[in-house]
């Protein structure tokens, strides 16, 4: 390109001559490959020449027009350019989920066999500072990524030496076109989760990584304790309120029977809806870590079951499972729970505490 004067091309002269860096055209003197976090392009955009002060400042005319708009790597699930977070009490499949994720992204199979892939990155990172190597690679290979590790999935756990953080340089590399897992977001806050100051820093880390290139970032966050039958944004993430602020997507999630945490179906629900409508559905998990939907939720949307034990006795079986208790209140919970299971009573060990300790308290004896 003929440079003019000091080296600075007009406003005009940028609309004929075409991008330097890759050949293609400028609309008003902007490359319409652009792209906010393409550092190339966003050098490129810096050396138009473009007087106006507000160029260097806000988004032009011809990035609005465009802009792809919302757009997806896991449609209706997983958006782009931007932070997903998949929020659960502890011991509730947060990690299953998004080891699911991860498959989906790296193989391109539908996630839950229902959510499409529509954009596959170039790789994903997961980062796991809260598990061991054996366990976590006896997942990666139930699953079916091992054949992808180091290809198109990377992995990290507490196993690897040293500590890796979010602005490692060597972290920064592979960035570019990659999806960033988090398990858990808390081992990558410096401070304290309650503090608005900190998890506004820590919010800044994440940003950063979509800036350098990441396609997206899934971070998983612990839900409080005792948060009752409702789920929401407010009490799916625990900490500051700011912990939800800066996300895009939040999928809760709860198991539907913690009294049988392997055959219980998982509740999915998007309790941040800022970008697109979903509804919750269920996903039931096999031995082999996959995970597959239960209902299409557009024509069967779930409902979150009570954790209040058996409300209102509505199966009509308390009097035949007190029975059953009466006659056998020696034993544990645990075999209570199976012989009602045996006779078709379905009751959580908590009830059958419960249950046990008040008849007992009544003095009723076996056999009575």
């Amino acid at each position: 390109m003929k440079p003019i004067g000091d080296g600075i091309r007009t406003v005009t002269e940028a609309m004929i001559e075409p991008c330097y860096l890759c050949g293609g055209p400028l609309v008003d003197g902007n490359c319409i490959a652009y792209h906010w976090h393409d550092k190339t392009h966003l050098r490129n955009h810096a050396r138009l020449g473009i007087d106006s002060p507000s160029s260097a400042l806000f988004h032009t005319l011809a990035e609005t027009d465009n802009s792809p708009g919302v757009t997806f790597l896991i449609e209706g699930f997983l958006q782009c350019e931007g932070v997903t977070a998949i929020a659960a009490p502890v011991r509730e499949r947060k990690s299953l989920i998004s080891l699911n994720i991860a498959h989906a992204l790296v193989t391109g199979e539908k996630l839950f066999g229902h959510f499409e892939v529509v954009k596959r990155p170039e790789c994903v990172i997961y980062l796991c500072p809260e598990s061991s190597l054996g366990p976590f690679a006896n997942r990666v290979k139930s699953i079916g990524l091992r054949d992808h590790v180091g290809k198109t999935f990377f992995y990290r756990t507490m196993s690897a030496e040293g500590n890796l953080k979010l602005d490692d340089e060597d972290l920064q590399t592979i960035l570019p076109g990659s999806v960033v897992f988090l398990d858990t977001a808390i081992r990558f806050l410096e401070g304290d989760e309650n503090s608005s100051k900190d998890v506004r820093v820590f919010a800044d880390s994440i940003f950063a990584l979509l800036k350098k290139g990441a396609e997206a970032v899934v971070l998983l966050h612990h839900s409080p304790k005792d948060t009752g039958d409702a789920m929401t944004l407010e009490n799916a993430m625990r900490g500051s309120g700011d912990m939800g602020a800066f996300l895009a997507c939040c999928w809760g999630t709860r198991l539907q029977d913690p009294q049988h945490p392997y055959q219980s179906p998982s509740y999915l629900e998007n309790l941040k809806q800022r970008d697109f409508e979903s509804k919750p559905f269920e996903a039931t998990c096999g031995e082999d870590c996959r995970m597959h939907i239960v209902a299409d939720p557009s024509v069967q949307p779930a409902t979150l079951k009570t954790r209040r034990g058996n409300p209102g006795n509505k199966d009509g079986k308390d009097t035949a499972a007190e029975a059953v208790i009466k006659d056998n209140l020696a034993m544990p919970v645990r075999q209570l729970q199976e012989q009602l299971a045996a006779l078709g009573i379905d009751r959580g060990t908590t009830w059958v505490g419960k249950a046990r300790a008040r008849l007992k308290g009544t003095g009723v004896t076996s056999g009575a």
